[in-house]
């Protein structure tokens, strides 16, 4: 790790602190400083509606979004690094299209969340096997008929989202699909926080020992068997990795749009390519974004904003701004 990105490794994680002690203080019920402390380290009884709200209300959904960014921020990365385009989101295989099924079939039958989240996770796992199954019928290990299979099994997965949404009962069912499509960590408990970090953190810790690997993956087919590297097994090893991720987000918070698009390319303009740099900045970065995101969709208006409405304008305007900033770079040169 170079001087620059210990600098700003640095710098997100004292960020991240930060922004996360902000999010346990700021809401629709605002605690100022003072409270915040006594009701954290005081026993007192006094402060027991603040000390509810914090830990029973923020805390789970706080973890929860900053574990759900780091997720969709390294997903996206994985795919960008593992099928070499820039402009690659964690739903390339149809994961979060296969959740969305999941997840509407289990409210058409009126499940209770927990089966939500369980049927979205088994459906977005599926298609993506679905998906590598079918781009073995071509018998091309190109990563093109790879990403070909992914719109074909994601678009017919959108197709059937359409008809269940078409059959749903408008006034119950249907709204509650659609809010679900859209993101919201209003159901976040620790339950949920420690089966997700069960998931998320043991793949981060193998990303970073794998992180050299990625690199030869990257850089394609003939040149990582040239240096020696079991080029189809690491590939798919990322994609399951990935595809794992991107469906424990899914299923317990619902789509997040952006996330795991923009964040590797704000990781990239500040690090450069090596995934050494990349992964922990990817961590840092989108654990900060998610949390703000969380702060902004949960204290400007009475009811919450869906999550994907604010990562959409937070993540054009981002993204929008990365693109000057490389065309000026490019210029300058």
């Amino acid at each position: 790790m170079n001087k620059k990105t210990f600098v700003f490794l640095l710098i997100s994680t004292l960020s991240f602190i930060v922004v996360f002690t902000l999010a346990l203080m700021i809401g629709q019920y605002k605690i100022p400083t003072s409270t915040f402390f006594n009701a954290i380290f005081s026993k007192g009884s006094e402060f027991d509606t603040e000390r509810s709200i914090i830990l029973s209300l923020r805390l789970p959904r706080t973890l929860i979004a900053a574990l759900s960014g780091c997720a969709l921020s390294l997903s996206g990365l994985l795919f960008q690094e593992v099928f070499q385009n820039k402009l690659t989101s964690p739903d390339l295989l149809g994961v979060s299209s296969g959740s969305a099924v999941g997840a509407a079939t289990a409210f058409i039958f009126g499940l209770s969340s927990v089966f939500v989240t369980l049927f979205s996770f088994i459906a977005g796992i599926v298609t993506v096997v679905i998906t590598l199954f079918l781009s073995k019928l071509f018998k091309n290990e190109s990563s093109i008929t790879l990403v070909l299979a992914g719109i074909v099994v994601g678009g017919f997965m959108s197709a059937s989202l359409s008809l269940i949404k078409y059959f749903a009962d408008p006034t119950t069912t249907l709204s509650s699909i659609t809010y679900w499509l859209m993101g919201s960590y209003e159901n976040a408990t620790m339950k949920t926080v420690i089966i997700t970090a069960s998931i998320v953190i043991p793949s981060v810790i193998i990303l970073i020992i794998l992180s050299w690997r990625i690199n030869i993956v990257a850089l394609g087919k003939e040149e990582a068997q040239t240096k020696g590297l079991n080029y189809s097994f690491y590939k798919y090893l990322l994609i399951g990795l990935a595809t794992l991720l991107t469906a424990t987000s899914v299923a317990f918070n619902g789509s997040i749009s952006w996330v795991g698009l923009v964040i590797p390319h704000l990781v990239r303009l500040v690090t450069g390519r090596e995934t050494r740099r990349s992964i922990p900045l990817s961590v840092s970065f989108g654990s900060i974004f998610m949390v703000i995101v969380d702060i902004i969709s949960r204290t400007f208006t009475k009811s919450e904003i869906p999550l994907s409405a604010v990562t959409g304008l937070l993540g054009t305007v981002i993204f929008v701004s990365i693109l000057i900033s490389k065309r000026k770079s490019n210029n300058a040169h």
